[in-house]
């Protein structure tokens, strides 16, 4: 299934992908968490709206699975920037599917790639444009990242303390991650093939010796993973 297909071959801006295939399994709820509401949005219309109606963004590319038939309730499924593709099983097959899609459609490798969590919808304009402007700086791999303050532990399978885990030099990977089309599509494609796991673009571009750096967001990016973090996001958004 592919929603308004077109050619990228002139794309001057950047392009965004959303991995939004995902079906909660660990919020435990009916619905799919990208299609929870808050404030009578659902979350997955906040998140498309962070990139839709800004001139940096050409286009933005939704992966969502094929059973998925929520998404044509979306507020932003008409939008003339909005593709909509078949994801997969995983966080990194979907942004492998869109890469595949992007490189079939004629998108320029030079072009710079975001991949934004579909439920992570309080990304600050600010954090965002800080991003872009340390890869246009030094067209280096980067990513959002929080500092670590809290203090590590290792434990065992028997949820036993094993080790203090020094916190220094050590932050928490947020997104958007951003590289150029034709690094990530090589990284990602090449540990894809290769059978090996990754959780997020980082990690498939650090596997392959490509430097990525840190840049250290200003406001609160969390991802909505259970339950209780609706009520942190709805805080923040009140807040912005």
């Amino acid at each position: 299934m592919i929603k308004n297909e077109s050619d990228l071959s002139n794309i001057k801006g950047f392009v965004v992908i959303i991995p939004a295939a995902g079906i909660g399994k660990r919020f435990g709820s009916d619905v799919a968490k990208q299609y929870l509401k808050l404030n009578g949005q659902y979350i997955l219309d906040l998140t498309l709206n962070l990139f839709l109606d800004s001139s940096e963004f050409d286009k933005i590319v939704l992966a969502i699975s094929p059973q998925d038939e929520c998404y044509k309730l979306l507020k932003a499924i008409s939008h003339e920037k909005l593709i909509v593709i078949d994801g997969g099983e995983q966080r990194q097959f979907s942004v492998n599917n869109a890469l595949r899609y992007l490189y079939d459609n004629g998108l320029p490798f030079q072009t710079g790639i975001l991949v934004h969590d579909s439920v992570r919808p309080c990304l600050a304009d600010s954090d965002l444009k800080k991003l872009i402007e340390f890869y246009r700086k030094t067209q280096c791999a980067c990513f959002l990242a929080e500092p670590v303050s809290d203090s590590l532990k290792r434990i065992d399978p028997e949820m036993m303390v094993t080790e203090s885990v020094s916190r220094d030099n050590l932050v928490r990977a947020q997104t958007p991650q951003l590289s150029s089309f034709e690094v990530l599509k090589n990284a990602l494609s090449k540990v894809t093939k290769g059978g090996v796991e990754v959780t997020d673009e980082v990690g498939a571009l650090t596997e392959c010796d490509v430097k990525v750096a840190a840049v250290l967001s200003e406001h609160p990016n969390p991802k909505i993973t259970r339950p209780k973090d609706l009520e942190l996001v709805e805080q923040i958004l009140a807040a912005q």
